[in-house]
């Protein structure tokens, strides 16, 4: 992508402008200070990414004894309701596996929740730090998620947040 003025139109954009790299940039805003943890779960296998799909408005990562759940269009409370997706579909999220009950979770104007396998237990979260990672790979605690902010899920808006979430079940 670049400001040269040409565009894919019929198959994509009709232009390039600040409305259209948005997206993008936000991205690169969320994933570029902790770009060198990410490479480095990517590799080990533990990273799992998504992006929303305008057919599919939930879909489900798997991380050994946990799936973890993302959604699209839903309201930050409640969990009755089916997701309806966003328009446009602007979702999306990212699991990195930190340890057997650990992750690491980013997302923009998604959900993300967690199910154990064992359908007979209940999620737990034992913990949900907001943070953020320096250049070196050195987490930077700033504040924890209370319970009204987790009840059903983490919600995740255009807002750059990252967080790393203990799970647990009883």
């Amino acid at each position: 992508m670049d400001r040269t003025g040409y565009s894919n139109d019929p198959t994509g954009g009709t232009r390039m402008s600040d409305d259209a790299l948005q997206p993008f940039a936000l991205n690169y805003e969320l994933i570029g200070p902790m770009q060198r943890v990410i490479a480095k779960l990517n590799f080990e296998g533990k990273l799992q990414a998504v992006s929303e799909d305008p057919a599919v408005h939930s879909q489900r990562l798997s991380f050994g004894d946990w799936t973890a759940v993302v959604s699209y269009g839903l309201p930050q409370f409640g969990n009755w309701m089916q997701p309806k997706g966003n328009d446009p579909p602007t979702g999306g999220a990212m699991v990195a596996q930190l340890g057997p009950d650990e992750f690491l979770v980013t997302g923009v104007h998604a959900r993300v929740d967690f199910e154990p396998v064992d359908k007979a237990k209940q999620r737990l979260f034992v913990q949900v730090q907001e943070g953020s990672y320096s250049e070196d790979g050195t987490w930077s605690f700033e504040r924890l998620w209370n319970g009204d902010q987790t009840d059903y899920g983490l919600n995740f808006t255009s807002g750059v947040q990252v967080l790393r979430v203990t799970v647990g079940t009883f």
